[in-house]
């Protein structure tokens, strides 16, 4: 069905209907501003409520010390951007929440303005931006922990808006910026090389797309792409073993021993998963736009069929993935970035079916609202309310306070900390931002003997549950391969602390030892 001309929608729903139509436009016209709210309000609460961090969130204060061309299995582009904020405007949690909420926000109004360049009822474009929001892995995992896959859903959008605008009027500026998109997309995630994949097969199955892929500017878009990509695509081809097993390792969790048990529960997996990101969102266009929404599924339009056909792709390379590699775990962390495009393709199928009624609409805003209201605080509560359930998360961990009273009672900074994982380390990091930090988990943290000198060097270590614990052997192999198999193992010490917002007599326990190396040793 064609949409509707814009001189046709007070015919369509009469004058009554056009004001109010006009009204919902001014409405929407404030959504950027409305979400650039939202992210101040999140990022302000968050660098209140506690100087403790997240898993995904210490990795970046870790891996912070230093500058790389690679770090680990993730590719670089989110850490390099840390880093140059931590050196202009010091390590801290300030320094990491703005930078998160900015691109969650730029993620967000990217979205907008894509769905603004596609659609022709632009109150669709607020609709699906804010849809967003009813995405259990958008309001919840993308505020609280995710890094690097927030990157990736930014450069999602801005690869697919450069690629539009490449089929709709080709430039050089266009064709440039869809490589350099897509070589900042590859420095994000490696799963973005199925993005890549799917709109190419979306382009060469749209009539221009398929002109565009044949003009010479192209070799400029994967002349672009590829230099971005490069000095990483170096490290990682000496790295290979570290990437790949990793990966794989992560993605093959579940393996049940044959084949066809192992393919089996890799795509009930896949639908498990899917339909954890999706049902939510699906549900609420249901509910709202009821008979409405039904009937637009079987709308078509240009666009409408290039998102349905790079979400059919990617249906079909994953279950490629699965029948070839055997995967057998996909976390919804690493399909956001594919099906967060869903609100988008519902969009373009309202779009084509035609004017939506403005009452219908109205009735949709009621649902992110709602959610801007109660997400701030639900976030807040499960860290400032933990006390009443005794039930403790990252955030209430008092790191600090335990540094602070370990120093206090040694009399001396430490040279260097030494502990076993990277939330523990970037923990550290956080509140001595100018003391060595060093990971067992990463090599590259490490620090020579020489680098040592004479410390003082202090051990940490902890459980997740809080509970006293010895020494873990990752930290007495650093121990022994530092300074010396003669050396004897520092006493070991513990402390219990109050958690935060924590209430009496709950005590978080922390296991340290403090070792002064001497001249001789190592």
């Amino acid at each position: 069905m064609k949409p509707l001309e814009k001189g046709n929608f007070a015919d369509a729903f009469g004058g009554e209907a056009s004001a109010e139509d006009g009204r919902l436009s001014s409405v929407f016209r404030w959504v950027p501003w409305i979400l650039a709210a939202y992210f101040v309000v999140q990022a302000a609460i968050r660098i209140s409520i506690s100087d403790s961090l997240r898993i995904d969130e210490a990795q970046q204060f870790l891996v912070g010390q230093w500058l790389a061309w690679g770090y680990d299995a993730q590719p670089p582009l989110y850490n390099w951007f840390q880093y140059g904020v931590f050196e202009i405007f010091g390590t801290s949690v300030a320094s990491f929440v703005v930078v998160k909420n900015l691109l969650l926000f730029l993620v967000y109004l990217a979205y907008h303005k894509l769905l603004r360049l596609l659609v022709v009822d632009k109150k669709l474009a607020a609709v699906g931006t804010l849809s967003l929001l009813t995405m259990p892995q958008m309001f919840w995992q993308a505020q609280r922990d995710l890094t690097h896959t927030v990157a990736t859903l930014l450069a999602v959008v801005l690869f697919i808006y450069f690629v539009v605008s490449t089929i709709r009027r080709p430039t050089l500026a266009s064709y440039a910026m869809a490589g350099f998109s897509a070589g900042l997309g590859m420095l994000t995630k490696y799963n973005f090389a199925l993005t890549v994949l799917t709109v190419l097969a979306a382009t060469l199955l749209h009539p221009e797309g398929r002109k565009r892929l044949l003009d010479r500017r192209l070799l400029l878009t994967l002349a672009i792409a590829v230099l971005v990509f490069l000095p990483h695509a170096v490290w990682m081809m000496s790295n290979m073993n570290l990437v790949l097993t990793t990966t794989v390792k992560t993605m093959s969790e579940q393996e049940t021993g044959g084949k066809l048990s192992d393919i089996g529960f890799g795509i009930a997996e896949l639908i498990r998963t899917t339909a954890g990101i999706v049902v939510p969102t699906t549900a609420v266009f249901l509910l709202v736009f009821r008979q409405s929404f039904l009937r637009s599924l079987r709308a078509r339009s240009e666009w409408s069929d290039f998102f349905g056909r790079m979400l059919a792709s990617t249906a079909i390379i994953l279950l490629m993935l699965i029948l070839i590699v055997t995967l057998t775990e996909f976390r919804d962390r690493w399909l956001l970035p594919f099906l967060f495009l869903l609100p988008i393709y519902f969009c373009l199928k309202l779009d084509a079916a035609g004017k939506q009624d403005p009452a219908v609409v109205k009735r949709f805003l009621y649902v992110p609202i709602v959610m801007m209201v109660a997400l701030p605080i639900i976030i807040a509560g499960t860290v400032l309310l933990a006390r009443y359930f005794h039930s403790y998360e990252h955030l209430n961990t008092p790191y600090a306070a335990f540094l602070d009273k370990s120093i206090a009672a040694e009399g001396r900074q430490p040279k260097v900390v030494v502990t076993t994982t990277w939330h523990k380390a970037g923990n550290i990091r956080v509140s001595m931002p100018n003391t060595a930090v060093i990971s067992t988990e990463y090599p590259a943290s490490d620090l020579s003997r020489q680098a040592i000198g004479e410390g003082p060097v202090l051990l940490v270590w902890n459980q997740r549950n809080g509970q006293p614990s010895p020494m873990p052997d990752e930290l007495k192999r650093w121990f022994t391969a530092k300074f010396g198999n003669e050396v004897q193992l520092p006493p070991e010490q513990d402390a219990a602390l109050p958690y935060y917002y924590g209430k009496d007599p709950d005590r978080y326990h922390f296991g340290y030892a403090w070792y002064y190396p001497t001249p001789n040793s190592g």
